[in-house]
């Protein structure tokens, strides 16, 4: 593998993280939802379509639900640890397509790239990809020397981990501390003129901190995972046996109505009907079942993948950003009410009717016996009357 090639290897690593699950392609202005699944700001617009300010949001990945912000869709968080991968990945395709051009001469040639130098290092102070004679000025800077690194000695994860996230409230400084009050990255200017009386913390220090109770979080709902998938063996296990006990309860009905079938068909009929129904609902409440235990399943592979991703690849600051969103949506995986749900079938047992001992009920005579069900139904016993009473006299 050449120097270059080895330099920009996120691409295999992160290619899943980047792109969205509605349009398939990278994220463009990738928007994030609470529950941590992120899509193109477009692609929620159409999604959205038709919804108003306030209005419920069901996320399309696993059905969470959220509410459209004040501002509309554009006012969801913007997801910056993807929007740093994605700079990576771009940067990665760029260099080995040989198009990766000296950020600073583009600016100075107010966009014109014609006999634009190729970028060969990277400024980390400014984030910028910038030729050899930039890169000398860079490193020579009155205010103090740019950390500048060459493009071929550094991974791409590297450049995300060397990249400085910049304050939101002052564009010129780069966040260096965390405010556990405020739960936020802030600058020395911040502390300054908000966080005063705050608990504040260097970055490093509370990305330690946080990301053990992050790595925590992450051990639960693996741990959850595990149980899920044990839950849906329990689910197929009861389903089997409800199956064989349903078939031979079918057997016995059909048995012991064929000695006296001129009479009675049309009640075995229903009572094979009540039982097929009873089946068919129980059924699709498993799959349901099931299908939810999936969805939570697939949404607490997410939270790992991304939690992951954070932790190996991010940077402190990524770490601190994300911790308290990534913390809240463990508490809420961990309480999905599918990993509480009790594994059981319906309780239905046949009945049949003593032949020496016919019962009479109103509407006729019960020849061939009747279907009892007491677990999930909250029904009183059923009773089918097998033929008409008066139509024997």
């Amino acid at each position: 593998m050449t120097p270059m090639a080895a330099a920009f290897d996120l691409h295999a690593h992160v290619s899943d993280l980047t792109k969205c699950s509605i349009c398939l392609e990278d994220y463009k202005d990738p928007k994030s939802l609470p529950c941590l699944h992120t899509f193109c700001l477009e692609c929620l617009r159409s999604y959205c379509r038709g919804k108003l300010i306030g209005e419920e949001l069901l996320c399309p990945v696993c059905r969470n639900s959220c509410h459209i912000p004040e501002e509309g869709i554009s006012g969801f968080p913007l997801n910056f640890f993807v929007n740093e991968l994605l700079y990576a990945q771009n940067t990665a395709k760029l260099a080995t397509d040989g198009v990766l051009l000296c950020e600073v001469c583009v600016e100075a040639s107010e966009g014109e790239t014609t006999d634009i130098p190729p970028a060969a290092k990277y400024c980390v102070d400014c984030s910028q990809h910038v030729c050899e004679r930039c890169s000398r000025i860079h490193a020579r800077m009155k205010t103090g020397a740019h950390l500048v690194v060459p493009l071929g000695e550094k991974k791409s994860t590297d450049l995300i981990q060397l990249r400085k996230r910049h304050c939101k409230e002052h564009k010129d400084e780069t966040v260096k501390l965390y405010c556990y009050d405020c739960k936020t990255n802030v600058c020395s200017m911040c502390v300054a003129l908000k966080h005063k009386q705050h608990d504040i913390a260097e970055i490093s220090e509370a990305a330690e901190k946080l990301g053990q109770d992050l790595d925590e979080h992450v051990k639960a709902v693996s741990g959850c995972v595990a149980d899920i998938h044990n839950l849906k063996q329990q689910w197929d296990a009861v389903k089997q046996t409800f199956l064989t006990e349903a078939e031979q309860g079918e057997v016995t009905v059909k048995q012991k109505g064929e000695g006296k079938k001129q009479l009675i068909d049309s009640h075995v009929d229903n009572l094979l009907q009540e039982l097929k129904h009873v089946k068919v609902n129980y059924l699709k409440e498993v799959e349901c079942n099931k299908e939810k235990l999936d969805i939570t399943a697939a949404a607490m592979q997410s939270y790992i993948n991304y939690s992951h991703m954070v932790r190996t690849t991010g940077k402190p600051e990524d770490v601190t950003h994300a911790a308290e969103e990534l913390g809240t949506r463990a508490t809420t995986l961990l309480q999905m009410d599918i990993l509480s749900k009790s594994v059981e079938a319906p309780d239905i047992v046949f009945v049949p009717t003593d032949d020496h001992k016919f019962s009479v009920s109103e509407g006729g005579l019960n020849l061939v016996g009747r279907w009892t069900r007491e677990k999930g139904t909250g029904m009183s016993t059923v009773t089918y009357l097998l033929f008409n009473y008066y139509l024997l006299i």
